[in-house]
């Protein structure tokens, strides 16, 4: 190791004792532009070198910044668990409905109100560790805008497990007084 150290050494100073002599020999106007071209090399290189110590305090700021948001939640951890725990006893899990419960009661309650033309697509379910999270889209076409408003107070009166994520209302293209509604629904399971 210590040879080649050595050899590295002695290759260096050789090139720059070959470098110094044959800049000697130079012209004035060539040993100008040669300054100015390595002026210009050291500017690039530096400019190269600032751009990328900016990119890394960037992201030593960015990771600074997650560090101190997951340090706060770990911090908050028991207190957002002891607030977790009280919502969940306050609420009777047993009795939330199936995901094919709601389906049922929100195609009866579409039906009871006499809607001809809807779409019920099949509901989507996020799987969690206690909980399944279910989103359900309803699209109803041509109705009147009583009718839609008085469905929409059933659902809150008759599904009160069923939050009502999204209400869309488009007017007909071809007649005004009725109305195209995407309603978004979303609820819980317990599966424990």
């Amino acid at each position: 190791m210590g040879t080649q150290e050595s050899s590295l050494a002695s290759r260096v100073s050789f090139g720059l004792v070959k470098a110094r002599r044959g800049f000697f020999k130079m012209t004035m106007r060539e040993k100008v532009l040669a300054l100015l071209f390595t002026l210009a090399l050291v500017l690039v290189w530096g400019s190269w070198q600032l751009e990328r110590q900016s990119l890394l305090q960037d992201q030593h700021w960015d990771a600074g910044i997650v560090e101190a948001g997951q340090e706060n939640w770990l911090n908050e951890e028991p207190r957002h668990r002891a607030t977790y725990e009280s919502q969940k006893s306050a609420i009777d899990l047993t009795s939330l409905p199936s995901r094919d419960e709601v389906s049922g009661q929100i195609d009866a309650l579409v039906r009871r109100f006499g809607f001809s033309t809807f779409d019920f697509s099949e509901p989507r379910t996020e799987v969690g560790a206690e909980m399944n999270f279910h989103t359900f889209q309803l699209v109803v076409q041509k109705a009147t805008y009583s009718r839609i408003k008085n469905f929409t107070k059933t659902i809150k009166a008759e599904l009160p497990y069923l939050s009502l994520d999204r209400v869309v209302i488009q007017a007909q293209e071809r007649d005004d007084d009725f109305l195209n509604v995407r309603y978004v629904f979303k609820s819980i399971e317990y599966t424990k």
